[in-house]
């Protein structure tokens, strides 16, 4: 697939990040913070080496930020205070951090229910925390701003963002990253990216464990 004629031009990307798969058990403030000073890290370090023109980042964090009636999770109530803390310029990029709550294709439909509580069969077992509806805005909402003509980068490691980008492959999107832990060829699936010009797998390594 042939590249888009305007493929160098952009000055502003997008990162499309799953907070909660790189980050899933953050147990104070600390360590979300601890989560997002790699996130900030490992993104700048993919734009200075795939698109070093770029001046401005527009960073979506993406996660179980809230319950259905609306109330914000603890995540969100950690996160929200320090995303100044990443709002900078530095070499050159400017990044501008953002807790996403609703969809690049409807920017008014605020998203209700990314994280909720079952209760098991058993009663005495305590509820079980999942959250729901993350990865289909990640999918969507990387393929709308790839369409749009921004360099887009996925952070995720898990294999449920592929679906979408084997449709933005299929698509003469601009060329998008999918950073994740995983070096390249480590997914069952990784083959059916490959042989794509517009999609590249980039290894990201250092995240924080818990």
């Amino acid at each position: 697939m042939t590249a888009i004629p305007w493929q160098d031009e952009a000055s502003t990307a997008v990162a499309v990040v799953d907070f909660s798969n790189l980050c899933p058990a953050p147990r104070s403030d600390a360590d979300v913070y601890d989560g997002l000073h790699a996130i900030d890290r490992v993104v700048r370090q993919a734009m200075k080496q795939h698109w070093p023109r770029v001046s401005d980042l527009h960073l979506r964090l993406y996660g179980g930020w809230l319950f259905r009636d609306g109330r914000a999770t603890r995540q969100w109530e950690w996160a929200l205070p320090h995303l100044a803390d990443f709002h900078s310029r530095r070499d050159g990029l400017r990044v501008e951090p953002e807790l996403a709550h609703t969809s690049a294709w409807h920017p008014g439909a605020r998203i209700l229910g990314t994280f909720r509580t079952a209760r098991e069969a058993d009663s005495g077992r305590p509820a079980k925390a999942a959250q729901k509806m993350v990865d289909g805005l990640i999918v969507a909402d990387s393929l709308r701003y790839s369409l749009e003509g921004k360099p887009t980068v996925v952070v995720s490691d898990d294999d449920d963002v592929l679906p979408g980008l084997l449709a933005a492959a299929a698509r003469p999107t601009r060329r998008m990253i999918w950073l994740r832990k995983r070096a390249p060829g480590q997914s069952c699936n990784d083959q059916w990216l490959t042989s794509h010009s517009n999609i590249e797998i980039c290894h990201a390594p250092g995240w924080p464990t818990w």
